[in-house]
């Protein structure tokens, strides 16, 4: 089922029951939460909350269902004495439904005199009631946390403590006490989800981890005009020339991640190095702030060449440089993980716990998204779209002979530009998968069916981006940090893969207090 990780679907009031926890409702089938899947207790990491994991035991706890007329609802029942005992001083409970998980938090009015019928009385005859806490004062006196497979992935086959919330909640002990104890235990985690960020741009590598639990605790970016577009929507970043720039003022991380420009491919042989090359300067900056901040984990994102120049010469002396980690690499399309364009780009991820490969892609290129479902919905008022540039009277002669999926060559000969390559006046075609974004002003990238290049906006819905995500710097320099970027989607598995390592480690090697 396609991964719908943090989005929220529904939330509701819910009913109390003195037989436990009962939920049904339609929106579980667009869940993960199918009839028939299993989950056992645990608790999240991350969140410090209690979860539910998917099990493969058949004998644990199982999603079940309701016929109805043409279809069947799937419900997640739990019925035993410590979830009632949970719940049992909540005056009424809120379910948030997500796409991986369920969110079921009891509350209490701390309104004086009301009872909970007398608070919801108080609300306008026709109000939808969205979220508990917008129209009633309430404490917060209880939480669980289901979760779906997502979770199951993070701890792998590893042995975990596993029981039903009894584990957490005796009947002669406060239910805070366990809670704050649980809390406490937690506090002394090995790995904490923090990441230093190196070669920073526009942010969008910076975005999908932060979309995945981490916190940015540092983010270089050289260019102070296109650090205004991560300042703008992720919050502090320095700026300044990593060749300069005190590497010691580099806080530690578990995590750092970085795209370092590197250019020098060829004229290398089997006695000079890769990393000696000018053109490689800064990856070789790069792997000396890996040795200088000695975090758990690295990834090194950059061009396909990185990982075959010298057949494979330039690649060893990275491995040689960072002995201390267990390092693997990939060369894949971005496309391949729910990107909307066909970007092959070379990962390279070093780890001090486990060697990280990363997954499978989820889609064939048969399944690729397209240019008409990025583009679908912008508007003239959609951000940053008007941010493009103005087309010469030459220029867009020249665009006018470009049929969709075409290039520099549609164009007649006496009418071509004197630098003549193939990337150069490609136009996008609207039901295929988009083609790699560089620079669309230097390139000349075209619009499908307007003679103009593509906007901002439109460069940006190609890297998944939200239009929430807006850029801020000059236009030159917007289309010169997007064209640099990491696409979203394919960001967001890179730091999901690492994130369930994380998670895996600090499962395995933390204490679990006994209760």
């Amino acid at each position: 089922m396609k991964n719908l990780f943090k989005n929220l679907i529904k939330k509701r009031k819910a009913n109390k029951s003195n037989r436990g926890v009962y939920i049904q409702d339609k929106e579980l089938l667009h869940t993960d939460f199918q009839v028939g899947s299993n989950f056992k207790y645990v608790i999240d990491v991350e969140k410090r909350k209690i979860i539910i994991l998917p099990s493969d035991n058949k004998s644990h706890n199982t999603v079940s269902k309701r016929k109805l007329k043409n279809d069947v609802k799937p419900v997640i029942d739990i019925r035993n004495k410590e979830a009632i005992s949970l719940f049992k001083d909540c005056q009424f409970m809120q379910v948030e439904i997500f796409g991986d998980e369920i969110i079921i938090e009891g509350f209490s009015s701390v309104e004086e005199g009301k009872t909970e019928k007398q608070s919801l009385n108080s609300v306008k005859k026709g109000q939808k009631i969205t979220d508990i806490k917008q129209f009633l004062k309430v404490q917060k006196k209880s939480c669980i946390r289901l979760s779906s497979k997502d979770l199951q992935q993070a701890v792998g086959n590893i042995e975990v403590q596993t029981a039903s919330i009894t584990s957490f909640v005796q009947s002669d002990q406060p239910i805070t006490s366990n809670v704050k104890y649980i809390q406490n235990a937690l506090e002394n985690l090995k790995i904490p989800l923090q990441v230093v960020s190196l070669f920073s741009g526009a942010g969008l590598f910076d975005f999908a981890f932060k979309e995945q639990g981490f916190d940015i605790v540092f983010a270089l970016e050289k260019d102070s005009d296109i650090a205004k577009t991560y300042r703008y929507n992720l919050g502090d970043i320095v700026t300044a020339d990593i060749r300069e720039f005190d590497k010691s003022k580099i806080p530690f991380a578990p995590v750092i991640i970085g795209g370092s420009p590197c250019k020098g491919f060829s004229n290398a042989n089997r006695k000079s190095k890769f990393l000696d090359n000018p053109n490689n300067l800064l990856v070789r900056e790069y792997i000396e702030c890996v040795k200088k901040v000695n975090p758990y984990i690295f990834v090194l994102e950059n061009v396909p060449q990185i990982l075959t120049a010298g057949e494979g010469q330039f690649f060893n002396e990275i491995k040689q440089a960072l002995p201390e980690f267990k390092i693997s690499s990939n060369v894949v399309s971005t496309a391949g993980y729910g990107d909307f364009q066909d970007r092959k780009r070379a990962i390279i991820i070093g780890s001090r716990l486990e060697t990280i490969n990363l997954p499978e892609p989820s889609l064939k290129p048969s399944q690729y998204k397209t240019v008409r479902e990025a583009f679908k919905g912008i508007t003239e008022q959609t951000p940053n779209q008007k941010d493009v540039s103005k087309p010469k009277k030459i220029t867009l002669e020249r665009m006018k002979h470009v049929k969709p999926g075409g290039n520099i060559f549609d164009i007649p000969e006496h009418l071509r530009p004197k630098g003549q390559h193939s990337d150069m006046y490609k136009r996008l075609e609207l039901d295929k998968v988009s083609v790699t974004i560089v620079n669309p002003r230097k390139a000349m990238l075209l619009h499908p069916s307007e003679n103009r290049i593509l906007s901002i906006r439109e460069a940006c819905r190609l890297f998944s981006l939200p239009d929430s995500y807006v850029f801020k710097s000059s236009l030159s320099k917007m289309q010169e940090s997007i064209a640099n970027a990491v696409p979203v989607q394919f960001g967001k598995m890179i730091a999901k893969t690492i994130k369930n390592t994380i998670l895996k480690f600090n499962i395995r090697n933390r204490e679990i207090p006994a209760f």
